[in-house]
């Protein structure tokens, strides 16, 4: 588990790498502070393993108490788009249930502090958290001034194979090492059931969960990547990523 933790730690590192050569080439920030507008809307997707590690770190901070009560409500909450309470599904049962999964992606991720509109798990935040305004184009949500080579329909990014092809092999290895770490959900759902197993599982097995909360995601629909979500716009699977450059995009 300890390589595992380093190589997610040298990940990170490459993405703020990229982040920093990116608003270097823009000419300015890629994030307003204060804003939290990417929260409002998202909660986003993270596999077991980046949930493990967010644990040890937290841990570490004197913070997963915290965090964990906050998680903790957030699976508890009963929420009015999300009412199908069946267990834990295995994919999109139904119709209905993939609507509502969609509406809790699109809900307000619990881990958004509304007073300071800040992440309270910044530094451990999910890959997904990371690419976002970096390796994918931040144009639809993103608030910020445009910087420079950007315009309103389009904000620059990184295309970053390299980091996509190293993060795809650390996955293989994930994968290999123990199958339970490339197991996705939404982030709160998997950081809590990695700091509360017994817990987790005594609320499922009680429907005190909605199902949609606990559907499971295949890794590659975290459209951390441009090329998924120029796919997803044109109504095609975004599992099938294209290739990309080196260089950065206009």
């Amino acid at each position: 588990m300890l390589e595992a933790f380093s190589q997610i730690g040298e990940i990170h590192d490459v993405f703020l790498s990229a982040e920093h050569v990116l608003e270097e080439d823009i000419g300015r920030p890629i994030c307003i502070a204060n804003c939290g507008l990417c929260c409002i809307s998202n909660v986003p997707h993270a596999i077991t393993i980046e949930a493990i590690y967010a644990v040890s770190i937290l841990a570490g901070m004197g913070r997963l108490k915290k965090m964990e009560s906050i998680a903790e409500g957030w699976l508890l909450e009963h929420h009015p788009f999300a009412t199908i309470y069946e267990g834990m599904p295995h994919g999109y049962t139904s119709p209905q249930l993939r609507d509502e999964w969609v509406s809790v992606s699109r809900s307000q991720c619990p881990f958004l502090d509304t007073m300071t509109m800040e992440c309270i798990v910044h530094d451990c935040r999910p890959f997904t958290c990371r690419a976002y305004g970096v390796t994918r184009d931040s144009a639809e949500l993103c608030p910020r001034p445009l910087g420079r080579g950007e315009s309103i329909s389009q904000r620059r990014y990184i295309p970053a194979e390299k980091l996509r092809e190293f993060i795809g092999k650390c996955r293989s290895k994930w994968e290999i090492k123990n199958k339970a770490w490339i197991v996705s959900g939404f982030f709160p759902a998997v950081l809590y059931r990695a700091a509360q197993p017994e817990k987790f599982k005594g609320y499922v097995l009680d429907n005190r969960i909605a199902s949609a909360k606990l559907v499971g995601v295949e890794y590659e629909t975290s459209l951390m990547w441009q090329p998924q979500v120029n796919m997803l716009r044109a109504g095609k699977s975004a599992d099938l990523v294209a290739a990309m450059g080196t260089k950065i995009q206009n």
